[in-house]
């Protein structure tokens, strides 16, 4: 609430009414020339600051429909071609949850598809909306149920999601009692998986490997992912530019994630 001009014009008020002789004198001059600051003073700025929050609001929600559209489209693609149901999950979204004008509409979609055919990896999507709003704990859990909602629009799990959700997980900074309280919403949890979470697990999921596994059995799927990702063999293929940096990341992260694991172990 805006006081400066009410105390300015109040104090102004003061001394005009004793030498007007206006009854009761300064105090009368005080509040009138406080309602005079109010209306032409304090009163237009608190509407402007109001207005500003508004749109720094909208700005904010404008963002984080990004970041939902990114990453999901991601979330979509990863088990294959993104499904009719996927994509009427994602019409969902945009009437229901965010209730997006005919303009907001176009621009999601333009989101989505420009994130879907894109060869960066759905972790650089992950970790920019992550560094924007790691201050706003609500918005990261909002975000992580709606990428379970996303990979339950097909009417079930594929290991590739689990994958992204684990990752997800992970450099959202999100524990697996609460990993697995959203799962539930979703999918029925069998008893032997609601196991305690522990910081390794996005890397198991790297490589496709069990922590209950020996290392001599994960050493090999560590082995035969390099062998797939390495830039070498990629380039060989004739691979594009985008898809050499994209396997340059994705072979970082196998080489990582081994690393991590045979350092716990």
């Amino acid at each position: 609430m805006e006081l400066k001009g009410k105390l300015l014009f109040g104090i102004v008020g003061l001394f005009v009414g004793d030498l007007m002789g206006l009854p009761l004198g300064g105090l009368s001059g005080f509040l009138i020339g406080s309602v005079l600051g109010h209306y032409f003073f304090d009163r237009p700025r608190e509407l402007a600051s109001s207005e500003g929050a508004f749109k720094a609001y909208r700005k904010r929600q404008g963002e984080f429909v990004y970041y939902v559209f990114a990453l999901c489209a991601k979330m979509a693609k990863a088990d294959g071609p993104v499904s009719r149901s996927e994509v009427a999950h994602m019409e969902r979204l945009m009437r229901n949850q965010f209730r997006l004008s005919d303009k907001g509409r176009e621009h999601a979609i333009h989101i989505w598809n420009e994130a879907k055919n894109s060869q960066e990896p759905f972790e650089y999507y992950a970790r920019a909306f992550y560094g924007d709003f790691v201050r706003e704990r609500h918005q990261v859990l909002n975000m992580m149920d709606l990428l379970f909602a996303t990979a339950a629009a097909d009417g079930g799990l594929h290991p590739r999601e689990e994958e992204l959700l684990l990752r997800a997980a992970g450099l959202f900074h999100i524990g697996r009692l609460q990993f697995d309280r959203i799962k539930s919403r979703y999918f029925h949890l069998p008893p032997q998986q609601q196991m305690r979470w522990t910081p390794l697990d996005p890397y198991y999921a790297i490589l496709g490997a069990e922590p209950h596994e020996s290392l001599d059995v994960i050493k090999q799927k560590f082995r035969n992912l390099a062998k797939q990702w390495h830039p070498d063999k990629v380039l060989s293929r004739g691979a594009s530019p985008e898809a050499m940096r994209h396997a340059k990341e994705k072979f970082q992260q196998i080489n990582d994630a081994y690393e991590k694991i045979l350092d716990a172990r």
